[in-house]
């Protein structure tokens, strides 16, 4: 698993949450990767592309053809039988829908269940490594930044290894692109009726990227990336019923999630999958983890970390047993 630090100073980012509750100065124009992990066409992912053209970027949105939330940073392996298509969405230049098939696919055939040759849509990473690795060199475009989201739900601490519209933007830092997920809180009561209060806050959260995107262009020294490549961040934007949020912390993952997962045997053999309550965050997080300032109503923002190698504490447990792994036989 992914160890997540923040090792990065969260000042260093330039970041000012005062600053970030009012509007920020236009930005300079960038070239960004816009995917998701809710499918190409998700509300979500539309209202932040129209925040960040409205703030004068270049935006190239690649993501999955359907919904992948969960999928963490599942992708197609390189195992001879499986091919990927970059189908662009009908009615757009600009935008593209991944699908997986068979390398027995023949192009102009559906896209669809209807086709043997059909396998579905392409996971999150996928969606990432064809914008960076297909669409953008096929567009002579060069991304600046690459942003992931607006999120059906949010994507905290405990979750993040799930998360694909965060591993998207860990996928694009190991490439070497500066990225940031951006996810917006659910109320699981509004499953049945489509998340109206998720959707009604997108263009708020699309918004609010925007000037955190331009904050980070204020303070950045020329000639450098938008961000520290091994560090993307990480919003998560609460839904406030008929307000808006508490105000914007700068934090860090923390050991717990906004809710917890509750698993029950039912007679018929089958297990229910249902929303239970919050773990508590150890105490000496609480003040800085995500997760308890996301349920006080504050946009989080926090720094990860892309760094694979073991902490102090793991390179002592691994030296302690070093001698006896050595010997271990074949």
């Amino acid at each position: 698993m992914l160890r997540l630090r923040a090792c990065l100073r969260l000042a260093s980012l330039g970041i000012a949450a005062a600053a970030l509750a009012a509007a920020a100065s236009p930005a300079q124009a960038l070239n960004v990767l816009l995917t998701n992990d809710d499918g190409c066409a998700a509300p979500g992912i539309s209202a932040v592309r129209k925040a960040l053209q409205d703030a004068g970027h270049r935006v190239i949105t690649v993501g999955p053809a359907s919904n992948q939330s969960g999928s963490g940073a599942a992708y197609a392996v390189p195992d001879g039988r499986t091919r990927l298509v970059v189908d662009p969405l009908a009615g757009s230049a600009d935008t593209f829908c991944v699908h997986r098939v068979k390398t027995t696919f023949v192009a102009g055939s559906a896209l669809n269940a209807t086709n043997p040759d059909y396998l579905g849509s392409g996971s999150p990473v996928d969606a990432t490594a064809m914008g960076l690795k297909i669409v953008g060199p096929e567009s002579s475009f060069v991304p600046d930044l690459v942003v992931s989201g607006a999120n059906f739900g949010e994507n905290l601490s405990d979750s993040i290894p799930h998360s694909g519209t965060v591993m998207n933007v860990l996928f694009a830092a190991r490439r070497g692109v500066p990225g940031i997920a951006l996810s917006v809180g659910v109320d699981f009561a509004e499953a049945r009726t489509g998340f109206g209060s998720t959707v009604a806050a997108f263009p708020k959260a699309g918004a609010f990227l925007a000037r955190v995107i331009a904050s980070l262009e204020a303070t950045r020294t020329a000639g450098q990336p938008l961000l520290p490549v091994a560090h993307p961040l990480s919003i998560n934007y609460p839904i406030v019923a008929g307000g808006t949020p508490a105000g914007v912390r700068l934090t860090t993952p923390g050991t717990v999630d906004s809710f917890t997962t509750a698993y029950k045997r039912n007679a018929d053999n089958t297990v229910s999958i249902d929303v239970g309550a919050p773990e508590t965050e150890l105490a000496a997080l609480a003040r800085i983890a995500e997760t308890p300032a996301f349920l006080a109503k504050f946009i989080t923002i926090s720094p990860l970390d892309v760094d694979f190698r073991p902490t102090p504490l793991a390179r002592g447990l691994f030296n302690r047993s070093r001698r006896e792994l050595a010997t271990l036989a074949p």
